[in-house]
């Protein structure tokens, strides 16, 4: 394992006599930087990554005198721990390391037992859909209806849910979900993925696309169900079973309560479940903690450049609200305008006149390398990649597919051909202005009616926007700054808890990391 190692001979063999196994015996262990690169020099350093759970105290101790060299040796050796490293790092030691020693799988409890899961499950079953096809989903009403897009390994999605009211619920009783219940995608290309439903929106129903499992909780905790089938060893066999029945990739009843898992005893279930949920949850605080954030920098918005509110609280001899730095950037009076009455000295201008839609460049996703750069397609960001296409900041617009979408992305970045990003018309446009703006333009609507709906760009330029004057737009810009960077930071933070996440749920459901011994900590951004 060690030849790709660009060292002299006498050093390789050095090293195999004092192996990581003597500190760190169940981890495994790669090794990064030039020496891997066949770029050696005499000052080389050699990176020795952890692939393990947080390293206890004596652990680390032992690691930082861990000198697996003799003295002689010119190579700076150092050892890191896998969990406490930046994502960036994680992204660059996937592809260019090499392993140094492979991790040795800890001795499963006897208690450990392999069950059916139809011997251990109360409820086994998919839903259906309400009677009245599309027409269901204008009898909105107090009950949710699931469908797959709602279901997702990394949890459950609230994108896409529609309401079905009393008459349609009642067609249904038979596949009405559960606070414990696990969900699980059983046809089409999502099937295989799996959650469990968010308590706040029940009363909820599923339709044909999605199954409910409901174990019996004296043998079966319902989040170690979840994480279990969501680890990659059973995804990839649910993905294989799916596949093997015809042309349209589908899991029968029969094949899920035939499905064979590994227990723990209930309360290692439950630990295993609290540690990844403790990330999870974590991970959801971020998310509705930024959906907060989203829609306080929206309410600026529609207050100071929709409703102008400033301005008519001047009208009307109301007090400020507003730091007078910003208060009086603010005109105290309305003008007529071809869109009614606008603020004094404020223009109305064609969407062209202010932007660009400039076209996103192909990119497969088979050609994208392993980097940092993240990659947008028509409905965000789909990936990522080692080069960018836009420095900074910017707007991603959906051009084919999610025509009109709109997406910030904020720092350098790659649109593909799948969208737009926007190119300001001149330096002085404030970019959180703009995007705010083109959120406002309902731009969905002048999408071309084909097969494949793309948003149709000229017709768009001709749509028409309130533009205030460059000082109050770069005043907005500067005020919804600080809401943005903590977005940002939320979103990187949650990008770390979920490697971490992901790290973990293999080793904890099998049995090679004991779930009852492991604490999980993060540093919470607020």
């Amino acid at each position: 394992m060690t030849d790709r190692l660009d060292l002299p001979r006498r050093y390789r063999e050095q090293q195999l006599e004092a192996p990581p196994h003597q500190h760190v015996p169940n981890a495994e262990v790669w090794a990064y930087g030039s020496p891997v690169n066949s770029r050696s020099h005499s000052y080389s350093d050699l990176y020795l990554v952890i692939a393990a759970l947080p390293l206890r105290r004596w652990e680390t101790g032992t690691l930082t005198r861990w000198r697996p060299f003799s003295s002689q040796n010119p190579i700076l050796v150092q050892a890191h721990d896998w969990a406490r490293l930046p994502e960036s790092f994680y992204r660059k030691t996937e592809w260019d390391y090499v392993v140094m020693q492979i991790e040795r799988i800890q001795r499963q409890s006897e208690e450990w037992r392999k069950v059916a899961l139809g011997a251990v499950c109360t409820k086994i079953g998919s839903g259906a859909t309400p009677r009245g096809g599309k027409d269901v989903y204008l009898d909105e009403g107090p009950y949710t209806l699931i469908r797959s897009q709602n279901v997702y390994n990394d949890g459950f999605h609230r994108g896409g849910l529609v309401f079905i009211g009393e008459r349609h619920a009642d067609e249904l009783q038979n596949v009405e979900v559960f606070e414990e219940d696990v969900l699980l995608n059983i046809t089409g290309d999502s099937v295989a993925r799996v959650c469990q439903v968010a308590p706040d929106v029940l009363p909820a129903r599923v339709n044909q696309h999605v199954a409910i499992i409901r174990p019996d909780s004296v043998d079966l905790d319902a989040g170690y169900l979840r994480y279990y089938l969501a680890s990659p060893g059973m995804q990839s066999l649910l993905l294989s079973w799916a596949g093997s029945g015809g042309t349209r990739s589908a899991l029968t009843k029969g094949m899920i309560e035939s499905l064979e898992i590994t227990v723990p005893p209930l309360p290692e279930q439950r630990a295993i479940s609290h540690i990844l949920g403790t990330l999870d949850d974590k991970i959801e605080l971020n998310r509705r903690i930024n959906q907060t954030l989203e829609q306080m920098a929206r309410t600026i918005y529609k207050d100071w450049f929709v409703d102008f509110g400033p301005v008519r609280a001047k009208l009307e001899g109301r007090e400020p609200y507003l730091p007078p730095e910003l208060w009086d950037l603010f005109p105290d009076r309305l003008v007529d305008s071809e869109l009614g009455e606008i603020p004094e000295g404020w223009e109305v201008k064609a969407l062209g006149e202010l932007i660009e839609l400039a076209y996103g460049k192909a990119l497969k996703a088979g050609d994208r390398k392993r980097g940092d750069i993240l990659v947008y397609g028509s409905n965000g960001q789909v990936g990522w990649h080692d080069k960018k296409l836009v420095s900074g900041s910017g707007i991603v617009v959906g051009r084919k597919g999610n025509p009109g979408v709109v997406t910030w992305a904020h720092s350098d970045f790659y649109p593909i051909d799948t969208a737009f990003y926007v190119v300001p018309t001149a330096e002085d446009l404030s970019l959180h202005f703009l995007l705010y703006a083109l959120i406002g333009q309902d731009l969905p609507s002048v999408a071309a009616d084909s097969a494949v709906p793309g948003l149709n760009r000229n017709l768009a330029y001709m749509n028409s926007q309130i533009v205030p004057d460059t000082i109050l737009m770069d005043a907005f810009g500067r005020h919804v700054t600080p809401v943005f960077e903590r977005r940002h930071r939320l979103d990187e933070e949650s990008r770390a808890l979920a490697a971490q996440r992901d790290a973990l749920l293999p080793k904890l459901v099998s049995g090679e990391v004991e779930a009852l011994e492991t604490s999980i900590t993060y540093n919470p951004s607020g």
